[in-house]
């Protein structure tokens, strides 16, 4: 595949392309198999297509596919808070869930910045 058409903004280590996923290993269309000593990051931190996620998955997406956390409220997401409630200390109480680290910053962030401006921006 032509890979001059994706943006030059992302560099490649390399010139991999996989097809699937298995653990800890990523396959090409010719069946070589490769190492992914990346697969840590983001959302396969237990491997590629463990059966357990793509289960869950599965049954996820037979009940809804996405929900929108500030128009509606997902009792997916309530049971999660409620889990996490019961095994954190008093004090964290409220639980945000973010699909990204940027989210995560921008949310940790806010409370300082009203204040600043609560206080005139110093």
């Amino acid at each position: 595949m032509n890979t001059e058409l994706l943006s030059s903004v992302w560099t490649h280590l390399t010139q991999i392309q996989p097809v699937r996923g298995e653990g800890i290993y990523l396959y090409d269309a010719q069946g070589q198999r490769y190492t992914d000593f990346t697969s840590g990051i983001g959302v396969t931190n237990t491997g590629h297509c463990h059966p357990k996620v793509v289960a869950a998955i599965k049954a996820q997406a037979d009940q809804l596919f996405f929900g929108q956390m500030n128009i509606v409220i997902s009792p997916v997401a309530l049971a999660l808070a409620e889990s996490l409630n019961e095994v954190t200390p008093p004090a964290l109480d409220q639980f945000f869930f973010a699909n990204s680290g940027a989210e995560a910053v921008d949310t940790r962030a806010r409370p300082v910045f009203l204040r600043q401006q609560w206080r005139g921006g110093r």
